[in-house]
């Protein structure tokens, strides 16, 4: 019997609407979202090893131990049993510190890869819940889909989605910590109403109008004010397409385009204003 390898796609999601309730006791805030997976993804490859070890073959990423996919391979170990090791191969695509799930996937690709490899049979939401040990995004990255995301992440709620939206993302070269946002967020004496429920309805009876006044989230206002990049990023879009939306807890922004054809005009027009900018098209997934 030959060594088994195994692929998986690691896509990046987008955060319709981000509401975040107060600091709980562990550290950790409450959340509220409706995440859509894209179709830009990293790609990952596990072949069975002797013991755990990572290279990255394309793309910018942590390595070793640094990087989540080592210590979801241990998690994965660790809560099997299972006494075997991996070898991973990553090819990084989706930009890092973006707010848009990349090394969340990755970890995620990886729980999905070596339950395939190793025969364990674990259910979708078994692995949520494990990866749920490994980070925020990790649950909804194991699912995908379309999902409202509550409690710190864990808590999902299959939708409908709408698969098939064009979206352009764009990146400034501004980088965005998680625990900097959060604690600016946390000094913030208003936060925003949420929107999913309107959110869910727009995506469930397809009502474009409904889904682009129904995107949110509450990291744009503070965030905006503290990197006046990310403001500036904002006003410049948003004098592009009539709806620009940051994604998480950024520094990537993401435009429904109406089309195709808007898509690659809107993506070629900020990437020559633009050039240093990362600036990529996809469409929502299911």
């Amino acid at each position: 019997m030959g060594i088994i390898m195994i692929a998986e796609k690691a896509y990046a999601k987008i955060n319709l609407t981000l509401s975040v309730g107060e600091k709980r006791e562990d550290g950790y805030h409450e959340i509220d979202s409706v995440m859509h997976s894209i179709s830009l993804c990293d790609e990952v490859t596990l072949t069975e090893a002797g013991g755990i070890s990572l290279s990255i073959k394309e793309g910018l990423a942590p390595g070793g131990k640094a990087n989540l996919m080592w210590e979801a391979a241990e998690l994965f170990f660790r809560e099997t049993g299972f006494s075997g090791g991996v070898h991973m191969e990553l090819v990084k695509q989706i930009p890092s510190e973006a707010g848009m799930g990349g090394g969340s996937s990755d970890a995620a690709a990886v729980l999905r890869g070596l339950n395939r490899m190793t025969g364990q049979r674990l259910s979708l939401a078994a692995l949520a819940d494990m990866g749920a040990r490994l980070g925020a995004d990790v649950p909804f990255c194991v699912a995908g889909g379309c999902r409202r995301c509550e409690g710190i992440g864990e808590k999902l709620t299959p939708l409908a989605g709408w698969a098939g939206l064009p979206v352009v993302i764009v990146r400034p070269g501004v980088s965005i910590s998680t625990g900097k946002a959060y604690g600016l967020l946390d000094v913030c004496p208003r936060r925003r109403a949420g929107t999913a429920e309107s959110c869910i309805e727009a995506l469930k009876n397809k009502d474009r109008a409904v889904l682009l006044a129904s995107l949110s989230n509450d990291f744009e206002d503070v965030l905006f004010k503290a990197e006046p990049v990310l403001g500036e990023t904002f006003s410049y879009l948003s004098s592009l397409c009539k709806k620009a939306m940051m994604t998480g807890s950024g520094s990537a922004f993401f435009l429904m385009a109406g089309n195709e054809v808007q898509q690659r005009k809107l993506a070629a027009k900020i990437k020559e204003e633009r050039p240093q900018w990362y600036v990529g098209t996809a469409e929502t997934i299911l």
